[in-house]
């Protein structure tokens, strides 16, 4: 099966560039790896120039962009699985640093009638910063990163513990994942599922929500959430939050995704094909 890794990014080029760093260590490599820009600069397109020729025996690179005029992750990310030609797609934000069985897990566990979610690790501020700086394929549980937690600055550290074990997921609870459970920087599905929740809603006005909804219309549509967690396991590079549960901006997201759960609704309108 042909999958795509898409991943999306805005002006962070030196974390994007240990994304895909760590895409090229997978012990299954993707098919492609199409990047879905919300309107970076020109820094992000260099890195993007120089990881393309710099990975091109691992798997091809393509760079989606369009111009910079607010918050329209929903916009590319739409526009990326057009130009995909996976037919699985595996999500994975430009922050975030993969596990080398990240892919695998997703491949592994893929179903036509389910969106797989996995969980993240949180890493802290100045672990960030040196890692970012020296160029650190961060991917694996460590006692550094035990250390950083345990004086809380890194977070959710026990989700980057890799568990295939059976009876242990049950134990610790690895294989339930709720109706608003998916995260966007990690999650997975068929692209014909995408298509038939009409992709990514177009009316979400910022970071938030927008990733949890697309699990919201699966489940609507009689699908199901799949859990991949302690299996897809990513490593998430602190930056400041962009948005704020208090903003109006937010407020209005989470109505839109409230009226999906009450009236179930199995697509949006304003998606990857509008409909009138």
């Amino acid at each position: 099966m042909k999958c795509t890794v898409i991943v999306p990014t805005y002006n962070r080029p030196q974390a994007l560039k240990l994304c895909l760093l760590s895409l090229a260590q997978q012990s299954r490599l993707p098919d492609e790896v199409l990047i879905a820009d919300d309107g970076s600069g020109q820094e992000t397109k260099d890195v993007v120039a120089e990881m393309t020729d710099r990975l091109r025996d691992r798997f091809p690179i393509r760079h989606v962009w369009h111009e910079d005029v607010g918050f329209r992750k929903p916009k590319i990310l739409n526009e990326t699985v057009r130009q995909s030609t996976g037919e699985y797609l595996i999500f994975l934000d430009g922050d975030c640093i993969a596990h080398r069985h990240f892919v695998k897990a997703h491949l592994d566990r893929s179903d036509p009638d389910a969106v797989l979610g996995g969980k993240r690790v949180e890493i802290g501020r100045e672990m960030s910063e040196k890692i970012t700086q020296d160029g650190t394929i961060y991917n694996t549980v460590s006692i550094r990163l035990l250390w950083d937690a345990a004086r809380r600055r890194s977070r959710r550290v026990g989700e980057g513990f890799y568990v295939t074990n059976r009876f242990v997921r049950y134990i610790l609870h690895r294989d339930r994942i709720h109706l608003k459970s998916i995260i966007g920087c990690n999650f997975s599905l068929y692209r014909d599922l995408f298509y038939a929740i009409n992709g990514c809603d177009e009316d979400f006005l910022d970071g938030s929500a927008e990733d949890i909804d697309i699990g919201v219309r699966a489940v609507n549509l009689g699908k199901h959430l799949r859990s991949v967690r302690a299996l897809a396991i990513i490593f998430h590079l602190w930056h400041k939050a962009s948005w704020s549960y208090e903003c109006d901006k937010c407020k209005e997201n989470l109505k839109i995704l409230q009226r999906r759960i009450d009236t179930k609704e199995p697509y949006c309108r304003n998606g990857i094909r509008n409909i009138s």
